[in-house]
């Protein structure tokens, strides 16, 4: 049986799923996992991600919207070294388990890293990815076994998903030739971080690519404060995810209205970003700026009042990921999947709506798709070790 292409972005507020016909989105946060007390008749979970229990090396996880819902002590990773985070694995394991039909299955993965982290974390993230690993997926109350088989890793840079996303067809060849041959800025705005990558025909120019601490968090701390405060409400990061999105609360049975400070953080967070990008950036010799990412979602009414060149990417939040797949079929020739065509919908992140489809009946995977084969021979985008020398004069 041949590996599926998977794209996965580990993102410091949300982890990201593509296999083309299914995507999945869920917070990264993980938390202890227990045997629950009981477990109403009335609870349903019409989406697995709702519900998503996990146990590696003998050891019980709760992710995602469970762990916020259960956890006792929980966690969203914020460091900066993803290889060495211990949830890193988890939350990659848990996503991929989803994907897998029956007991096991094959991958080839492709996932980034923001631009300043990634020459000192590639390839320690590949080591942890790569490989077999076998965990249990908790589906329904009852734990199955579930065999997931790394066999390639790719890593690239985070944002260039997004140009991929644009550039490639669904197969991995070039579709967008005019912005093939342009110079591409690239404002991926995230949880944590926002990554700022410029590419000139199909060039990765790397002394205009690098990674901020500025990001959704920082908004989601001025609203925390508000919430203490005001209210003498303490809120975690991952608790104001609907809290900020929704822009209200409610205390005592009454809602109140947090638009007021919702508009002054995200205008502070937007007055940084732009300060972070003038710093290195001259505007004038881009062709084009693209914004992704979650953030750049939310934030895009106030970036355009002061870039008026940024264009905010279809699919923001999952264009990253999207891209990554794309690469992968172009890396490791294309796969193509024939799942049921029962869908559900459900909310993700900062109120996008993802839909996410049953178990495939069928797992057809074609003959690598070669045209167009040389297209990109000797490009660093797909060469590593060229990115390393390009990146290693870089302090």
């Amino acid at each position: 049986m041949a590996a599926r292409n998977i794209g996965i972005d580990l993102g410091f507020g949300f982890v990201k799923a593509s296999n083309g016909d299914t995507d999945y989105i869920f917070p990264s946060v993980v938390g202890a996992g227990q045997d629950l007390t009981y477990r109403s008749e009335l609870t349903t979970y019409v989406e697995p991600i709702e519900n998503l229990a996990v146990t590696i090396d003998g050891k019980k996880y709760f992710v995602g919207d469970l762990a916020i819902r259960q956890s006792e002590i929980l966690s969203r990773s914020l460091g900066e070294n993803h290889a060495q985070e211990k949830n890193t694995k988890v939350l990659l394991l848990a996503a991929l388990a989803l994907y897998v039909q029956g007991e096991s299955e094959e991958f080839n993965v492709v996932t980034g890293l923001p631009p300043s982290y990634y020459l000192s974390n590639k390839d320690l993230l590949a080591q942890v990815i790569k490989g077999t690993h076998t965990i249990m997926l908790n589906v329904d109350g009852v734990d199955r076994k579930k065999v997931i088989t790394i066999n390639n890793v790719k890593i690239i840079p985070q944002p260039l998903g997004t140009l991929f996303q644009k550039i490639f067809d669904q197969r991995g060849v070039i579709a967008d030739k005019e912005l093939s041959r342009s110079k591409v800025g690239i404002i991926d705005v995230g949880f944590r971080t926002t990554d700022f990558v410029v590419v000139d025909k199909l060039e990765y120019i790397d002394k205009l690519s690098y990674s901020t601490n500025t990001g959704m968090s920082n908004a989601y701390a001025i609203v925390a404060d508000y919430l203490r405060n005001q209210h003498r409400i303490f809120k975690e990061n991952y608790e104001l995810d609907g809290i900020v999105q929704k822009a209200q609360i409610k205390v005592a049975g009454k809602v109140h209205s947090l638009e007021e400070i919702k508009d002054e953080a995200y205008e502070q967070v937007t007055a940084k970003i732009i300060t972070e990008m003038n710093s290195i950036w001259d505007r004038r010799e881009l062709d084009l700026i693209l914004l992704s990412g979650g953030g750049g979602k939310e934030l895009a009414d106030y970036i355009a009042m002061e870039l008026e060149t940024a264009t905010l990417v279809d699919d923001s939040q999952t264009a990253n990921v999207h891209g990554y797949l794309k690469l992968a079929h172009k890396v490791f020739g294309y796969t193509e999947n024939k799942p049921k065509t029962v869908a559900f919908e459900t909310s993700g992140s900062n109120g996008s709506n993802v839909a996410s489809i049953t178990s495939a009946s069928s797992n057809n995977n074609s003959a690598p798709y070669n045209g167009n084969e040389n297209r990109f021979a000797g490009n660093k985008f797909f060469e590593d070790e060229k990115i390393d020398k390009v990146a290693a004069g870089k302090k």
